[in-house]
């Protein structure tokens, strides 16, 4: 069932460059389903990451920040994070695709279609894919973007099994590679205290073993869309009104963090019962929860809400910081790396994103 309410709003030069604009409507859609109906038969069969090896610690942004000593660390649980010094973000992808490749048996070293999952792309025209899949050697594999911010991952991962249970396809790459660096406000210095940069690849099969992607949910709330962003770059600021000393702020990121914790807090429960169920038991068939690393308090703070058992939750954010999309797929790698994560166990894949969306996925791994 959609329902609209109708809101009054001025007409004229008043708004929109002077361009008339009538009545606005808020549609609130209650139709929206889980994605898929059916599990898709897919695996994840190869799964890579690169870091940058540069470390900057918590005392250092303290210093750049000019907050007192342990001021990071208290309000982010950022103890580290890396940060790029030379390497662009299409080199990071390529690094983290090579290294899922490693242990991938595929018997080609490349897909069927390569998409882009990360925010921070490293050029406007072409698509980050494109370059990425130049890197690689790649020569007539489709690709293109997927912008979802924090949740790029799990938007990709939704994608990419409706293409495979199409039948569009049968392995597809997914690589999210992020400097977050590069846009931080260093006068904010909760958010800049988060942000890290890395990368992280996923290698996907259609229809191997006992594999799936049970579920996926994403929603968004437009009323959040100013709690976190960056105005400057595109075609309402573009780069030539950039003014040094004077606008600067317009085109760095800008992010509202208690208006996003409100938002979020109060859209996360109903939105994970549809995902789980809303039992006292609905975390026994889930084996790991791994979370979007936006910040440890946020992350300690779900946990609670949500009633997720400790020993399930995978944290990387002390030492990773906030990679936006590639958080999630790197805390993945540091699961399987360490042995934790078993052939057959379940996985649910959980964040928020700028817009403000919400978003998840249940995998068996």
């Amino acid at each position: 069932m959609i329902t609209a309410h109708e809101s009054p709003r001025p007409r004229g030069p008043e708004r929109g460059f002077g361009l008339p604009v009538g009545p606005s409507f808020t549609f609130v859609n209650s139709n929206i389903l889980s994605h898929p109906p059916h599990p898709i038969s897919l695996q994840l069969q190869g799964v890579g990451s690169y870091l940058p090896p540069r470390i900057v610690d918590s005392s250092e942004v303290d210093r750049r920040t000019g907050m007192p000593n342990g001021w990071t660390l208290r309000h982010t649980g950022v103890a580290q994070r890396r940060q790029i010094d030379r390497h662009t973000t299409v080199e990071m992808a390529a690094a983290a695709l090579r290294s899922a490749f490693t242990t991938c048996p595929w018997p080609d070293p490349f897909p069927d279609l390569l998409l882009n999952a990360g925010s921070t792309p490293q050029q406007p025209i072409p698509c980050t894919a494109a370059l990425v899949a130049r890197e690689m050697g790649w020569h007539g594999i489709p690709c293109f973007d997927v912008n979802a911010t924090c949740l790029g991952f799990v938007v990709a991962l939704q994608v990419a099994g409706s293409l495979l249970a199409a039948g569009n396809y049968r392995r597809i790459a997914i690589v999210c590679s992020e400097i977050a660096s590069i846009g931080l406000n260093w006068k904010q210095p909760e958010s800049a205290g988060l942000m890290g940069d890395g990368a992280a690849a996923v290698l996907i099969e259609a229809g191997v073993g006992d594999s799936a992607l049970l579920q996926t949910l994403v929603e968004t709330w437009p009323e959040g869309a100013a709690t976190t962003e960056v105005r400057g770059g595109g075609t309402k600021l573009p780069p030539f009104h950039h003014q040094a000393g004077e606008n600067t702020d317009e085109y760095l990121f800008d992010m509202q963090g208690p208006a996003v914790f409100r938002l979020a807090a109060a859209k996360m429960e109903s939105f994970v019962e549809r995902l789980v169920g809303s039992s006292s038991s609905r975390w026994d068939d889930v084996d790991w929860v791994i979370p979007h690393q936006a910040s440890l308090p946020a992350i300690r703070h779900l946990r609670r809400r949500l009633g997720i058992p400790a020993a399930k939750l995978v944290e990387t954010i002390q030492h990773h910081g906030n990679v936006v999309s590639a958080s999630m797929p790197l805390a993945l790698h540091e699961l399987i790396r360490s042995g934790r994560l078993l052939r057959g166990q379940s996985i649910l894949f959980l964040g928020t994103s700028a817009g403000l969306s919400l978003g998840g996925a249940r995998l068996r791994y």
